[in-house]
């Protein structure tokens, strides 16, 4: 996997550049071919609100007045810190899953904004499934970025005709990855 940055949310692409090329028939560094494996990467993260390459952050969030809070990440690598509402939580405090989720010994305080965590969490490796993936709908969505994306135009009343590639739907393999990955949040 190549260290290249994508242009439209300045993140790592999901698959590999050379991988897409190869399977294009194109150069590497194709601006087109690159900016589908820039949409293709953007849409997966976007539709399974999950940035999906390893991720460090610190967050705020609800408690709930519960003893368990379910993160919003998936694939949980680390908790580097957990406080509560102004109260430092050692590691050996509270447990946590690498399904996203905390659990205490006692209750938390039933107050919003009150919990900050500094986590790790998503792939150091993308996994295979999101790769191909992507790369399928990279694929789809390079002829369109090719050419002209109107077949008309007028620009009286401003009409506009779009050629038939640009209508780039899903792949069953597409939404079942996406349900896979998919970040359902806090509660």
């Amino acid at each position: 996997m190549t260290d290249q940055t994508q242009q439209f949310e300045q993140m790592t692409p999901l698959a590999d550049p050379a991988t897409l090329a190869q399977k294009l028939g194109t150069d590497e560094d194709d601006a087109s071919m690159l900016l589908a494996l820039d949409l293709a990467s953007a849409r997966f993260r976007g539709q399974t609100r999950n940035p999906i390459s390893l991720t460090s952050e610190t967050v705020t969030l609800d408690a709930h007045g519960t003893r368990s809070l379910l993160l919003p990440f998936m694939h949980l690598v680390s908790v580097d810190s957990l406080t509560i509402n102004g109260v430092f939580y050692d590691s050996t405090d509270f447990e946590w899953s690498e399904s996203g989720m905390i659990r205490l010994m006692h209750p938390m305080p039933d107050l919003w904004r009150s919990v900050q965590i500094a986590c790790t969490y998503g792939y150091a490796q993308i996994p295979q499934d999101v790769q191909e993936a992507v790369l399928d709908l990279a694929t789809s969505m390079y002829p369109m970025l090719q050419s002209n994306a109107y077949t008309s135009y007028t620009t009286g009343t401003e009409s506009r005709s779009f050629n038939q590639q640009l209508q780039v739907g899903y792949s069953a393999q597409w939404s079942a990855c996406v349900n896979r990955y998919r970040v359902v949040g806090a509660w």
